[in-house]
């Protein structure tokens, strides 16, 4: 079987979660498939493989609105001349181009991470037209997997469509003493609440300091992540934290330095707004850490019963729970128990990559 993706800017990943779903699945399947993945040139340097994937670089426009649209046409219009296989896109925007390799025999499939057209970067052009692409995602491809089972309840209201349910994972982590985030930035076990995402607006940090700024507590607020075509966004971020020493920006961060960051957190916060299926939610749950989350579905059916959460966008809400948890030790404790527990017992990578390759092989039989 051949398998090709499309919709990444590329594995490795330095950050994204559609890059990290694809970077987890691909090379569990190697041994099964000839996988390749269609990346983008300036995201990923000049290599031709990256753990028995094969890698196409393929040039496009790095603009907000252009990028993805045009490196998925470039990746369809190229897919469409190689053997046949299944070619799998992901998100949205790359789904209205779903129909085009069927034509020449390949099997298609989309993964849709979230409902891209509620981000509010997007101006009124832009959310019409990924609107409409979840009409191309549930109508185009041979089979739609969708991250979480709110999404799948979604497209049942929406388009009567029954899709495949296949979440996001994780693996065991490494826990870590707080070594090299101390030599940094002088943090030391449970003296922080931490937060990580690409900064834009969706994700919620604003709601987040502005919380964290009108709180009288000697703990730190660490913002991990960096912005992507979000200067503005991330320079407002900055100016919220403004005076206020506690809070510190890490930028981008991974490897044994995130390990130390999610270890050792007293608590993890998840402001957004919207999501998918979180992956730095899960992540977090299996460091043992006490969550608290906003209170959109997406999130709930991750902590609903296990961590905690808030009424989404509420700056007071955030603000009144994260002083109740700090106050309580024990509950902090008790709820990162809980949600290692959670997260390990019912989501892994391994099951995620098994889920997936029998999408695959059923298009492959049919």
């Amino acid at each position: 079987m051949r398998i090709y993706h499309i919709g990444t800017r590329g594995i490795p990943t330095t950050q994204g979660g559609i890059e990290r779903h694809i970077e987890e699945i691909a090379p569990r399947l190697v041994d099964r498939a000839e996988i390749m993945v269609y990346a983008r040139s300036y995201y990923v340097p000049p290599m031709t493989e990256y753990k028995g994937v094969r890698i196409r670089r393929l040039p496009t426009m790095r603009t907000k609105h252009l990028d993805t649209i045009l490196y998925a046409l470039i990746a369809t219009l190229e897919v469409i001349f190689r053997p046949n296989g299944v070619v799998h896109f992901h998100a949205l925007g790359p789904s209205i181009f779903a129909w085009l390799p069927r034509l020449f025999g390949h099997k298609t499939v989309v993964t849709v991470h979230g409902l891209d057209w509620q981000r509010a970067k997007w101006g009124r052009f832009a959310r019409w037209y990924l609107q409409a692409c979840e009409i191309f995602s549930a109508r185009n491809p041979n089979a739609t997997i969708v991250v979480s089972q709110v999404l799948k309840q979604y497209y049942k209201d929406r388009f009567n469509k029954d899709v495949h349910a296949i979440p996001n994972g994780i693996e065991a982590p490494e826990l870590r003493e707080p070594v090299e985030i101390s030599e940094r930035w002088g943090l030391e076990k449970d003296g922080y609440i931490f937060f990580i995402a690409r900064l834009t607006p969706e994700k919620g940090a604003h709601h987040l300091i502005k919380a964290f700024r009108e709180m009288d507590t000697d703990k730190k607020l660490v913002i991990a992540g960096e912005g992507l075509n979000e200067e503005r966004y991330v320079d407002s971020l900055h100016k919220l934290a403004e005076g206020d020493e506690r809070i510190i920006f890490t930028g981008f961060v991974s490897g044994s330095l995130l390990d130390e960051l999610f270890t050792n957190a007293c608590l993890y916060c998840q402001p957004s707004e919207i999501e998918g299926l979180s992956i730095a939610l899960l992540e977090a749950m299996s460091y043992n850490s006490c969550v608290l989350s906003s209170d959109i579905p997406e999130n709930l059916e991750l902590v609903e019963g296990v961590g905690h959460s808030f009424i989404s966008r509420d700056v007071d809400s955030l603000r009144s729970k994260l002083i109740e948890l700090l106050a309580d030790p024990e509950e902090i404790a008790a709820a990162g128990a809980r949600a290692r527990q959670h997260a390990l017992e019912n989501y892994s990578w391994n099951r995620v990559a098994e889920m997936t390759w029998d999408v695959y092989n059923r298009l492959n039989t049919d």
